[in-house]
C-alpha cells in the first residue's frame, strides 16, 4: 500500500513515519510546509497527490498550541485549519475518490459540560470557548467526511484523541501538547533548582492522556479495520486531574520542589475523558502503556534537549 502522510514534521507525522519506514510493510512518502507542500494551497495540495499518487492518505497536519497559544490567535488558528481541511478533501475528490483517509480529531470537539465524552452526543452542545476556533474546525472534518461520502464515496475513518504527548513533541512551551510543556517546564525547575513549580490554572480539570507510541499503534491498526466515516474515540476511559498530573510527574522527575498553583491562567473544560466503548468494539482489548513509564519516557527524551 502506498500512504501519504500530511504533516510529516509535525509529532504525530515524523513518530507515524518512521515507525511505518521501520516495518517496511507499506511504502511511505510524507509532506509538509518545511518540506515544499502548502496544504493552505489547494494546488500545493492537489500536486502532493499527483506527486505520490496514495492509496491511503493520513491527516496529521494542524495549526495548534497551548490553550493560551490558540486563545492569542483565534482568527489564524480557524482559518489555516479550515482551508487545509478544505483543500484535502477537495483535492481527493478530484484526483482519486478511491483513496481512503484517516484523520486525527482533537477531543476539544465535544461539548465542553460533557463530563464522559461520547461519540452519539457530540453534538449536543458547543465545545469551550478556550478552544472553540480549533474545534469547530475538527467538528467540520467530521461534517465534511460524511459529506464527501454522500456524495463522492470518499471513506474515511475519523479517531478523535486525548491529550497526545511523548517523545519527539515541540520543545516551544506554547506549540508543545499540555503535559510535555508541564515536564520540560519541570524538567527545568529542577536543573535550576527552583524551589517552586507554577501549575497553570486551579489544577482542577480532569485529562485524559495519550502516549505517542499508542497513538502509532491505533493508527497503523486502524488500516486494517472495518469501520464506517463516523467519530471513534481513541479512548481508555481514564483521566487525571492537572495537579494529580502534576504529582506524578513529580515523583518520576524526583523534583524536590513544592507544586503552586497559578489561577490567573485559564483552565479550559473542566472534564475530557472519552468514553470507550465504541474503541473496545472495534479495536478489542488495547494495551496502553503504564502512565508512569510513559512520562519515564518523555521526561528522558526531554532532558537530552534542555
Amino acid at each position: 500500500m502506498k500512504i501519504l502522510i500530511l504533516g510529516e514534521e509535525g509529532f504525530v507525522g515524523k513518530s507515524l513515519k518512521k515507525s511505518f519506514i521501520e516495518d517496511g510493510l507499506h511504502k511511505v512518502s510524507g509532506v509538509s510546509k518545511q518540506t515544499g507542500t502548502n496544504l493552505l494551497s489547494y494546488n500545493s495540495t492537489l500536486n502532493a497527490l499527483e506527486e505520490y499518487d496514495p492509496d491511503l492518505v493520513i491527516n496529521c497536519a494542524a495549526h495548534v498550541g497551548s490553550v493560551h497559544y490558540g486563545m492569542e490567535r483565534p482568527a489564524t488558528i480557524f482559518h489555516e485549519n479550515m482551508m487545509m481541511v478544505l483543500n484535502i478533501f477537495k483535492a481527493i475528490k478530484d484526483f482519486n475518490p478511491s483513496i481512503k483517509m484517516v484523520n486525527l480529531i482533537s477531543n476539544c470537539v465535544y461539548p465542553a459540560n460533557a463530563e464522559i465524552q461520547s461519540e452519539s452526543e457530540m453534538w449536543e452542545g458547543s465545545p469551550h470557548f478556550s478552544a472553540l476556533p480549533y474545534a469547530s474546525t475538527r467538528r467540520m472534518i467530521l461534517i465534511m467526511a460524511d459529506s464527501y461520502h454522500n456524495e463522492n464515496n470518499i471513506n474515511s475513518k475519523n479517531l478523535v484523541l486525548p491529550g497526545i504527548f511523548g517523545p519527539g513533541n515541540h520543545t516551544d512551551i506554547e506549540r508543545v501538547h499540555a503535559l510535555d510543556g508541564m515536564i520540560i517546564r519541570m524538567l527545568k525547575a529542577k536543573k535550576e533548582d527552583l524551589d517552586e513549580f507554577e501549575i497553570w490554572g486551579t489544577g482542577k480539570p480532569i485529562r485524559e492522556w495519550c502516549y505517542i507510541d499508542d497513538l502509532v499503534k491505533v493508527i497503523k491498526t486502524s488500516i486494517d479495520l472495518d469501520f464506517s466515516n463516523e467519530a471513534v474515540n481513541l479512548a481508555n476511559s481514564k483521566g487525571y486531574s492537572i495537579l494529580e498530573t502534576a504529582e506524578i510527574t513529580k515523583e518520576v522527575i524526583n523534583y524536590k520542589g513544592a507544586l503552586k498553583l497559578n489561577t490567573e491562567f485559564e483552565d479550559g473544560a473542566a472534564i475530557k475523558i472519552l468514553d470507550d466503548s465504541k474503541f473496545k468494539r472495534i479495536f478489542g482489548e488495547f494495551k496502553f502503556t503504564d502512565f508512569s513509564e510513559a512520562i519515564s519516557k518523555t521526561a528522558e527524551y526531554h532532558k537530552s534537549l534542555i
